[in-house]
């Protein structure tokens, strides 16, 4: 079992901690919690934040940092709170000595010990949107937590929330603060190190999508396109998907988050794909639309190639020192020059078109540790190290069409490097490769 990260040197855990200390302020302390373990024998997957900050990929652990001069504990359990039968050797209190070699702690003790420590604060800092992990990302908390007050049987908090109630009602002293925004804001600018994982994760997102265009024919099923994704995830090296697949085929295109992927594809439709792996704790985000037959409809032709020409011109928009809103406006305005020749089946897919230029969300979210990462990309001008998708879409509501075409780009001194590119965009290209034989060739639908 991997106890601790070997992706970041101890130098930049501690710049990154240095960097928070700063951001916060040097009146206080700042409490990160570790995930906890998992239920039965699923593979264990630290908090992000917890990740961040240390490196350490042990459950029930803390970080505790002094923000004057972010000097750091880490809180491991014990050995005799360790359980090793599933897990091989684990990290704990007792072997913890190596930790701080590549992490760069300066102090490693029990878990038991961090009351008597945290006694000592007037002010801490808690990231209140703490448990952040694979396909969790902010939001995703967020809209987790309403559902479940809502129902009146239920009422259960995250562990992040359990956490600052504990340490309110214990340490009724303590002036308990959010760190959630300020974690966000370090997490925008990539480091090279993430980059370079980042890159990864974007190879094999692409090569992904490359494999389910292979495989796709009438009668194949959804999950099927799933599957294949997944074999060259793993197979490459990641530990399994960043997020649930949407592989909508036909009408299920209309639903954004579409999860269920269990229906059969039909000639005639197409479908899109969209997901990504989850490796050494980051991901990526792409989506492709491609026929179910290899061949674009001449409807499918228009709608999706307005988009790819809208998701070009967005992508060469993008440099160092730009807001994304101008990026936005100046797109709309070419697009509108391309429309003017551009010639779709009905009036109802050209007006779709024309309401694309309204739509600020083309330049769409951070990628990172989740596929929604912290940060505010949309705030402040775009700077080298700034990970996120570019998915220009198209809505015809009469239809329930919904059309889009996804990229995850960083930013560089000079432009953009596409990190998922090695994906077929352009509609010829996508119907020769379909052409080559997938992994599916050899197993018949089901």
């Amino acid at each position: 079992m991997r106890q601790y990260q070997r992706d970041f040197t101890p130098d930049e855990f501690r710049a990154r901690r240095q960097k928070l200390c700063e951001a916060l302020g040097a009146d206080g302390w700042i409490l990160l919690q570790g995930a906890g373990v998992q239920m039965g024998v699923e593979t264990f997957r630290q908090d992000n934040a917890f990740y961040y900050f240390s490196g350490v990929e042990v459950p029930h652990a803390y970080l505790l940092i002094n923000a004057a001069d972010a000097q750091a504990i880490l809180f491991l359990p014990h050995e005799a709170q360790v359980g090793r039968e599933a897990d091989g050797e684990i990290l704990c209190a007792e072997n913890a000595e190596a930790v701080g070699q590549v992490t760069g702690v300066d102090q490693t003790l029990g878990v038991e010990a961090l009351p008597g420590r945290l006694v000592r604060a007037g002010v801490l800092y808690v990231p209140f949107d703490g448990g952040q992990t694979r396909a969790v990302s902010a939001a995703t908390l967020r809209s987790w937590s309403a559902r479940t007050a809502s129902d009146p049987w239920d009422g259960r908090q995250t562990r992040a929330a359990r956490l600052v109630e504990t340490v309110r009602r214990r340490f009724p002293r303590i002036d308990v603060r959010d760190a959630s925004a300020a974690i966000a804001e370090l997490r925008l600018v990539k480091s090279p190190a993430e980059i370079a994982l980042l890159r990864r994760a974007g190879q094999l997102t692409a090569e992904g999508i490359r494999e389910a265009m292979r495989s796709t024919r009438p009668g194949v099923m959804e999950y099927q396109l799933d599957a294949v994704m997944r074999y060259h995830y793993v197979a490459g090296g990641a530990a399994g998907c960043g997020y649930h697949a949407i592989v909508a085929g036909g009408a299920n295109m209309w639903y954004g988050h579409y999860s269920r992927n269990d229906c059969e594809l039909a000639d005639g439709d197409w479908v899109l794909g969209d997901c990504a792996p989850d490796y050494h704790g980051y991901t990526s985000d792409i989506g492709r639309i491609w026929p179910v037959n290899g061949t674009y409809s001449p409807d499918q032709r228009a709608l999706y190639g307005f988009v790819v020409e809208y998701h070009k011109t967005l992508l060469a928009g993008i440099r160092p020192g730009r807001m994304l809103s101008e990026i936005n406006e100046e797109a709309a305005e070419v697009m509108a020059g391309v429309l003017a020749d551009w010639r779709f089946g009905s009036p109802e897919h050209e007006e779709a078109a024309r309401a694309m230029f309204a739509f600020r969300g083309h330049l769409s979210h951070c990628v990172g540790m989740t596929v929604h990462d912290g940060g505010l990309h949309h705030t402040r001008p775009l700077e080298p190290g700034i990970v996120f998708s570019v998915d220009p879409q198209m809505k015809v509501p009469d239809e329930k069409l919904y059309v889009r075409a996804e990229d995850t780009v960083v930013v560089t001194d000079d432009g953009i490097e596409n990190l998922t590119s090695a994906a077929p965009l352009e509609l010829d290209d996508v119907e020769a490769f379909m052409q080559e034989d997938g992994l599916l060739q050899t197993f018949p639908p089901v």
